[in-house]
């Protein structure tokens, strides 16, 4: 799949399968090889290729938990902060740092990750929470990426926004073409983004 994703004020690097040559715009490189093909009017264009759903994690302190994994330049888990018995908008950051942080490494433990192309990828990254609001609106839906070492993203995330995309739009909450806004609960910045075509 393809995702087409407007940021505010960050542009994401994101993991390149070659695909995106189809625009003749700059490309940018980074030490870790990520790719993202940059548009002139700050616009990003990339494939999403890998998800699994519906996976049963036990979460120590929060039972089992259902949760999907996405990948959209990095693999990230996702789940609604209310399922943790949390809300993204009003719970204390700290909280949801650690719910967040319960799941990733009970995902960890439990579960092992592969990338079609490169093992080095093949880990996960971190946890997104989400309000759960996946069915489409013009509304912003929110969440708050926690990754790494419990480290907190100010912006929605390009490559969780992207992973989300492709989320929604497999399970048929989203159609191509169809800009959904997501915001961040710890900032309130917005990026917006739509699936633009399916690849095979």
């Amino acid at each position: 799949m393809l995702i087409h994703l407007k940021s505010g004020f960050l542009l994401p690097y994101f993991y390149d399968r070659k695909r995106t040559s189809l625009l003749k715009n700059k490309r940018i490189k980074n030490p870790l090889n990520f790719i993202a093909k940059i548009l002139i009017n700050k616009h990003v264009l990339f494939p999403n290729t890998s998800f699994f759903l519906d996976l049963v994690v036990d979460v120590p302190g929060h039972g089992k938990v259902v949760v999907d994994i996405a990948y959209g330049g990095a693999f990230y888990a996702f789940v609604t902060a209310e399922k943790l018995g949390l809300d993204i908008c009003s719970a204390k950051t700290r909280d949801l740092v650690d719910a967040a942080s319960a799941v990733t490494e009970a995902v960890k433990a439990q579960f092992k990750i592969n990338h079609p192309d490169s093992e080095d990828l093949a880990f996960l990254y971190g946890t997104i929470l989400t309000d759960g609001k996946d069915a489409y609106t013009k509304e912003p839906t929110t969440n708050i990426c926690v990754f790494a070492d419990e480290q907190v993203d100010r912006s929605p995330t390009g490559s969780g926004v992207t992973a989300r995309i492709a989320l929604q739009y497999h399970k048929g909450l989203l159609e191509l073409n169809q800009t959904r806004a997501f915001k961040s609960s710890a900032t309130g910045s917005v990026f917006t983004g739509k699936a633009v075509r399916e690849l095979l």
